[in-house]
C-alpha cells in the first residue's frame, strides 16, 4: 500500500506540540511549587492557611489597625516611639501577582512628605486565633535603615489584661541596620509581677533578608517554643510554670514599623517604597495531641507591678466632682511603677491614694475611662489636684490623654499653693496641655516619673487627692 508521507509528519508535529505544551505546563507547575511549596510536616495536619491568592486581602482573616496607636490606648508611636502611621490604603497593603503567576501579600512603606511615613498593620484579632502547633510563613523582609518588619503574635485576652500579661511571641523581627539578622523573642509577666523576655540567640545569614523569601516558623508545645529559619531550629524558649500566657490562644500580626530606639530613623541611605512580601501563612496542628486545660487568668498575678483594684480610683478625685464615671486605675513602668493603696491621710473626703514609687527606673499611674468623655466645656478651665510629697521631691510629669493624642506638663514649671494636712495644690490651665483633643478624654489624670533635684528616680511616697477639672 502506498502510504502518503505527509500524514506521519503531521502526526509527529501534533504529538510534538502536545508534548511541548505538557512540558510548559509542568514547568509552570514546578515554578509555582518552587515559589510556594506545599510542605507536609510529618505528624502534623494543615488546619488553616492564607495563601494570598485572592485579588484582595481576605477580610475573614485580617483586619487593619490604624493610626499612631492612640486609638488603642497606647502613647503616640505605638509605645515604641515609632514614627509611621498605619493605614488601610491600597497603596500600603495589597495582593500582588508576579511574572510566575504567584501572588503575595505586600505591606508597602511610603514616604508621603519628608519624614512622614505610611505603612500597614494587619492582625487576625477577633477572627482567627491559634494555640500550640506549627505556624509557618514564607516572607521576604525589607531591610532599609529605619525599617522594622515583624511577624508576631499577641494573646487573645489582650482586651482583658494588657501587655505583657497577655503575652507576646515574635516569630521574626528585623531592624534595617542589621539586614542579615533575624530575631525571635517572647514577652510576658513573671511570677514576681515583673516584665520578662527571652532575648538573644538571633540568626544571621550570609545574604540580606530582602534578597529572597525565607520560611520563618515556630513549633509551639505546652513546654517550649522552637523558632526556625528555613526548617532549622535556632532558638528554643522553655515555658516555665510562671509563663502561663503561653498556654492560651494568640492572634497573628503582620506589620512594618518605622523608627523607634531599636530600628532608628530612616536616613539618606533609605529608599522608598520599602516592601514586605508574604507568600503564605500556614497553621498545622499536631496529630493525636490533647492540649492541657487552659490555666485560669489571675490578673493580680499576671500584671506588671502590683495589681491595682479599679475601685481605688475614686479615692483620689473630689467627692462632688462627677464628670468622670467608671474610672479605672492602672500602673506601668520598667520597675519604677508605684504601689498604690488607699490612705486615710486625706485632704478631701475620707480617703486619698498613696503612690509608693520604688525608685531606680521610670514608671507611673493613671486614671482611665472606658469610653471617651467630652471635656470641651473645660477648654478655658484648669486641672486642679493636691499632692503631699517628701522634701527631696522636685519634679514629676502630669499627663492627659484623649483617644487621638496626649500632652504633658512638668511640675517643676509650676508653683503650688499650701493647703491643709501637709498637702499643696496645683492649678494648671488646660490650655497648657498643648493641642489636646478635649472631645474624647480617656485619661483625665496621670502621674509619671517623680524625680529629685538632680533628675534621679528616688523612692518617693506621694499622696494624691482632690483631683478635679474646673471650668
Amino acid at each position: 500500500m502506498n502510504i502518503p508521507t505527509s500524514k506521519p509528519l503531521s502526526l509527529f508535529k501534533g504529538l510534538f506540540s502536545k508534548f511541548l505544551l505538557i512540558l510548559i505546563i509542568l514547568s509552570f507547575i514546578k515554578c509555582k511549587k518552587d515559589v510556594s511549596p506545599n510542605i507536609d510536616y510529618e505528624g502534623y495536619s494543615l488546619v488553616w492557611s492564607d495563601e494570598f491568592d485572592d485579588n484582595e486581602i481576605n477580610s475573614l482573616n485580617w483586619v487593619h489597625e490604624l493610626g499612631d496607636g492612640t486609638a488603642y490606648g497606647l502613647p503616640a508611636g505605638w509605645g515604641n516611639n515609632e514614627i509611621q502611621l498605619y493605614t488601610d490604603n491600597l497603596e500600603n497593603s495589597y495582593i500582588e501577582t508576579d511574572e510566575n503567576n504567584s501572588s503575595s501579600l505586600v505591606i508597602e512603606v511610603t514616604e508621603e512628605n519628608p519624614g512622614e511615613y505610611l505603612s500597614a498593620k494587619l492582625t487576625t484579632q477577633g477572627l482567627r486565633n491559634f494555640k500550640y502547633g506549627k505556624i509557618d510563613a514564607r516572607i521576604k523582609l525589607p531591610t532599609g535603615q529605619g525599617m522594622w518588619p515583624a511577624f508576631w503574635m499577641l494573646g487573645e485576652n489582650k482586651s482583658i489584661i494588657d501587655w505583657p500579661g497577655c503575652g507576646e511571641i515574635d516569630i521574626v523581627e528585623l531592624v534595617g541596620h542589621s539586614p542579615s539578622t533575624a530575631h525571635a523573642n517572647v514577652h510576658y509577666t513573671n511570677g514576681n509581677n515583673e516584665y520578662s523576655n527571652d532575648e538573644g540567640m538571633p540568626k544571621t545569614i550570609s545574604q540580606t533578608f530582602d534578597q529572597e523569601y525565607h520560611n520563618f516558623s515556630i513549633d509551639w508545645t505546652p513546654s517550649e517554643i522552637n523558632f526556625s529559619l528555613d526548617g532549622e531550629i535556632y532558638k528554643t524558649t522553655s515555658l516555665s510554670d510562671d509563663m502561663r500566657e503561653f498556654q492560651r490562644s494568640f492572634y497573628l500580626i503582620l506589620n512594618v514599623a518605622v523608627g523607634g530606639p531599636w530600628a532608628g530613623n530612616p536616613n539618606a541611605s533609605t529608599t522608598f517604597p520599602q516592601k514586605m512580601y508574604v507568600d503564605y501563612i500556614r497553621y498545622y496542628s499536631k496529630n493525636d495531641f490533647t492540649p492541657p486545660i487552659e490555666p485560669e487568668l489571675i490578673i493580680a498575678e499576671e500584671t506588671v507591678g502590683n495589681y491595682v483594684p479599679p475601685t481605688l480610683a475614686e479615692q483620689a478625685f473630689n467627692s462632688s466632682f462627677n464628670h468622670f464615671q467608671d474610672l479605672e486605675l492602672n500602673i506601668f513602668g520598667a520597675g519604677g511603677e508605684p504601689f498604690i493603696t488607699a490612705s486615710d491621710n486625706s485632704l478631701e473626703g475620707d480617703s486619698a491614694l498613696l503612690f509608693s514609687f520604688p525608685g531606680g527606673n521610670w514608671g507611673g499611674g493613671w486614671f482611665e475611662l472606658p469610653t471617651g468623655s467630652d471635656c470641651s466645656s473645660f477648654s478655658n478651665g484648669r486641672l486642679v489636684f493636691s499632692l503631699k510629697v517628701p522634701n527631696d521631691f522636685n519634679d514629676a510629669e502630669i499627663k492627659l490623654e484623649s483617644f487621638t493624642n496626649s500632652a504633658s506638663v512638668y511640675l517643676v514649671d509650676y508653683t503650688s499653693t499650701p493647703v491643709a494636712n501637709g498637702y499643696v495644690e496645683y492649678s494648671i490651665p488646660i490650655t497648657d496641655f498643648n493641642n489636646l483633643d478635649l472631645t474624647e478624654i480617656k485619661i483625665p489624670f496621670a502621674l509619671w516619673n517623680p524625680k529629685n533635684s538632680v533628675g534621679a528616680f528616688d523612692p518617693f511616697d506621694i499622696y494624691v487627692d482632690n483631683i478635679y477639672w474646673e471650668p
